[in-house]
């Protein structure tokens, strides 16, 4: 895990809703939840593919067989599984291809489609800092710590711009509003109100299409909400987790 950012701390729900596994966003690492890593011991944050020199992947239903594999080496009893807007999207496929694997969603700045602005794949090509840059400035809130972005730009720069680029293929291809109804697992959704990515009408329609979804709106947040309001998203996953134990 990368220094700085030292996370506010949460007691562990009671026993363990069995193990956690957090997915990045595109263009970011584990480390990206270090926050929730230092709050929930059960949990792990993978590296998705590109990030170790390996081939990355350009569809969410490869990412899915990528954690899946992971999922089945080392988890061999149900998770929960959470994600950050393509690895919410990575999530939501596992729920899909492999439901029995899980026994609850964490989607935090999600969507049940995905689309990338044709002009920022352009950008990304032909001068790659600037894209990493522009892409940054739409992470977050106007009240961001300077900080949090400073540790956000550092890990963003340290993805090679072609990974980033196939991670948002990824995201830009994909599209499961048809698919939301076969999804009964208890889900919590998570969403900056200030995120301009992912805006919150996209979370609503999760929370509209998806049986038994609670939805919570984090106030003086962005796109990266799990960094910028780290104690209320830990306070509103380990209130989650422990529902689970209970119910």
């Amino acid at each position: 895990m990368a220094a700085g950012l030292p996370g506010p701390q949460l007691s562990p729900p009671r026993g363990a809703a069995g193990s956690l596994v957090l997915l990045h966003g595109a263009g970011g690492r584990g480390q990206l939840w270090q926050h929730q890593l230092l709050a929930f011991p059960q949990a792990v944050a993978p590296d998705l593919p590109g990030r170790a020199g390996d081939a990355p992947r350009t569809t969410v239903a490869e990412l899915a067989a990528w954690i899946g594999a992971y999922l089945d080496a080392r988890a061999p009893d149900r998770i929960v599984l959470g994600g950050h807007s393509l690895g919410a999207a990575v999530a939501l496929q596992v729920a899909l291809d492999a439901p029995a694997r899980l026994r609850g969603l964490i989607l935090v700045g999600a969507g049940a489609r995905l689309r990338v602005r044709p002009e920022f794949f352009e950008l990304l090509r032909a001068d790659p800092r600037s894209g990493v840059e522009e892409f940054l400035r739409w992470w977050f809130s106007p009240a961001a710590s300077p900080r949090v972005v400073a540790r956000a730009r550092a890990a963003l720069r340290d993805v090679p711009a072609a990974v980033l680029e196939a991670d948002l293929r990824a995201a830009d291809g994909f599209d499961v509003r048809a698919r939301l109804a076969e999804i009964a697992l208890p889900t919590l959704i998570l969403c900056g109100e200030e995120d301009r990515l992912t805006p919150l009408e996209y979370s609503e329609y999760l929370r509209a299409h998806l049986s038994a979804a609670q939805l919570v709106v984090v106030p003086r947040a962005g796109h990266l909400v799990m960094l910028e309001q780290p104690r209320l998203v830990n306070e509103a996953i380990g209130g989650f987790l422990r529902r689970l134990e209970d119910g």
